[in-house]
């Protein structure tokens, strides 16, 4: 190993490098790029309609721009099992309400006065069985068991040597 500091290379990098100052280096980036534009890049993200939809997708999520849900939802993953909890305050609620799930969503329906469908995904797949389900304190907590037996392909690799 070479001492610190001490490398063969370092005449050669000194002299490939030539000094260049980081600030300078920058400065011809943004030289090639505007003569490539035609003009300064961040203007032409400011200008340009893809660059603007593109920007206005990656706002951080907020709760408050999620949904416009009538029910207050939380969604939990332990290891085995996915649990939702629904805030359902009024208990004469829970009869007009329908309640059903696929592998990969929670979905309830609501029969009454005032219909509406609601969709929670999952975050992880479950299984059609083992669902338990409690409605206490204004709050239905649903467990969800995991789906376990995911299917496996083997693959065949073909040797052309």
């Amino acid at each position: 190993m070479f001492p610190f500091g001490q490398s063969p290379f370092k005449k050669q990098l000194e002299s490939f490098t030539g000094g260049m100052n980081p600030k300078d280096v920058d400065k011809y980036v943004q030289q090639v790029v505007s003569s490539a534009l035609g003009k300064s890049f961040p203007d032409f993200m400011q200008n340009n309609e893809f660059f603007q939809q593109s920007l206005q997708k990656q706002k951080p999520f907020s709760p408050m721009e999620e949904s416009t849900s009538r029910l207050e939802s939380h969604i939990f993953e332990t290891h085995d099992e996915c649990i939702v909890q629904v805030n359902i305050p009024d208990k004469s609620m829970m009869s007009t309400l329908k309640f059903s799930h696929t592998p990969y969503s929670f979905v309830i329906e609501n029969r009454g006065k005032e219909p509406f469908k609601e969709e929670i995904k999952f975050p992880c797949s479950v299984s059609r069985k083992g669902t338990k389900a409690i409605y206490r304190n204004g709050t239905l907590e649903v467990k969800f068991a995991k789906y376990q037996n995911l299917p496996v392909t083997d693959i065949h690799i073909l040797d052309y040597d």
